[in-house]
């Protein structure tokens, strides 16, 4: 029916349509990336792909149709092992106006659209399945004059998830620090649920009337302060820019963003920001110092400088020094219900979310070895369908089990054996060092060297012994 419309009225929907995205684009489901919620239905009777018989190849094609001005392809597939797993969709000639998405029809949730800008190098879009069963939609618009190019589904990898993670070698840090007091961890957010859920970590009465909650936070040693936006309504879809501090736009968000981690000197920042719509924790892996980033609200409507960093060639890559393993295995014990996962090769969004995180992980890479250390950084999609609530209870979660990873590198001086105490025990120790009786970690070392003059000796056990003797 639709191919028997008159030119000149296809083109006026498609003009219509095409406005109406425009709207949605600008300001609707701020997230990840302005988002498109899709408009075509589901179709019926879909060819449907157990990801286990996977990789293969496999053209779209047959699952052609047309709706409203849109020529859609879909395809079902499903899992029986239920879990997050990466998608590798390949394209060739694909139209600059083409579409893809990602839709969980049991949940009513979706992710994308993604475009043929944000295509790889190997010509293949890098998605994160983690909801079953899934379709996965490709679109053009039927007034196209561009081929629509080849669209394929050449293979789905294995579970996402990383191996356990290495201890980096990283310069410990002493728990008592009179630089900083107590070290400080900063966790941000943008869109609803992430303002929310960190806004009672907040010093800002105006943004936290019930007060600053953050204050050597469950009695870890660790101070938690939240920066965030502000949106009207606070419950909104159509979100946009915001207000206040870190908003949704390249210059703000740097502007704000450097005045405030010189002033902390965090020792580990989490970045969150709204992601798919669903129900997922989406660990962020890989952030670029890209030049290819959606627009955002108000002009300049790129990162400037852009590339952001200008130290660093275009695309230079950081990554997450979040202990991400641990989080997902937390999150998904949790019984919040939520979803869980690493992205290991996909990207963080290309929009103000990876801009977010490649602050994060960029600040931390500067100031690994500094005299006051920032150990770990990292970005988590926090998926939109997700009530606030529940997602402080998983922002909580998340930052426990940084400080569980911190704790790994914090040191006591003179307190080799970390077990609170300075007393002979610790003294047995340093004799078992100097004597090559003991190969000692790295946090020992430090620990040991309690006077400080980079060697282990017995300038260090009469140091202790005095201190447990007449006290510190």
């Amino acid at each position: 029916m639709f191919l028997q419309q008159s030119t000149g009225l296809r083109a006026m929907r498609l003009a219509l349509y095409t406005l109406l995205s425009m709207i949605f684009f600008c300001g609707l489901w701020g997230q990840e990336r302005p988002v498109i919620p899709p408009s075509t239905p589901l179709l019926n009777n879909l060819a449907e792909i157990d990801a286990a018989s996977l990789p293969r190849d496999l053209t779209l094609e047959e699952t052609s149709s047309i709706l409203d001005v849109w020529q859609v392809w879909q395809i079902q597939l499903t899992d029986l092992r239920q879990t997050a797993l990466e998608l590798r969709v390949h394209g060739t000639d694909i139209p600059h106006n083409a579409r893809l998405y990602l839709r969980y029809p049991v949940i009513g949730g979706y992710s994308g659209p993604y475009s043929a800008g944000e295509l790889t190098k190997s010509d293949e879009w890098i998605l994160m399945v983690h909801h079953w069963p899934a379709v996965l939609e490709y679109q053009i618009p039927i007034e196209s004059t561009e081929s629509p190019g080849t669209v394929r589904l050449t293979g789905m990898g294995l579970p996402v998830r990383s191996g356990s993670q290495t201890i980096r070698t990283i310069t410990p840090f002493p728990r008592e620090d009179a630089s900083r007091e107590e070290p400080i961890i900063l966790v941000t957010g943008y869109w609803p649920p992430t303002n929310e859920m960190v806004r009672h970590f907040s010093q800002n009465p105006e943004l936290n009337p019930g007060g600053w909650q953050g204050d050597d936070w469950e009695g870890r040693g660790y101070d938690v302060i939240s920066y965030f936006p502000s949106f009207d309504p606070p419950d909104c879809s159509n979100c946009g820019q915001g207000y206040g501090d870190l908003e949704v736009d390249y210059q703000d968000t740097s502007q704000d963003y450097w005045p405030i981690v010189d002033e902390l000197t965090p020792i580990g920042i989490i970045t969150f920001s709204r992601g798919s719509i669903d129900w997922s924790w989406e660990m962020e892996n890989n952030y670029w110092n890209r030049t290819n980033w959606i627009g955002d609200y108000t002009p300049p409507n790129q990162p400037t400088p852009n590339p952001p960093d200008p130290e660093q060639p275009a695309y230079h890559e950081r990554f997450s020094t979040l202990p991400q393993d641990a989080i997902v295995d937390a999150i998904a014990y949790s019984g919040l219900g939520l979803n869980p996962f690493i992205d290991l090769n996909g990207n963080a969004g290309m929009f103000l979310s990876e801009y977010m995180g490649f602050h994060g992980v960029w600040y931390q890479d500067l100031f690994e070895y500094s005299g006051t250390p920032c150990i770990a950084a990292g970005h988590i999609h926090v998926g939109g369908q997700i009530d606030w609530n529940t997602a402080r209870s998983a922002a909580e979660i998340t930052i426990r089990e940084l400080i569980n990873y911190l704790d790994l590198f914090a040191y006591t001086p003179g307190d080799v054996n970390d077990d609170g105490a300075i007393n002979v025990q610790d003294i047995v120790l340093i004799v078992n060092i100097i004597l090559g009786q003991l190969e000692p970690t790295q946090v020992q070392i430090y620990a040991a060297d309690i006077n400080t003059d980079d060697i282990v000796n017995v300038l260090d056990v009469i140091v202790v012994l005095n201190t447990i003797v007449f006290g510190p």
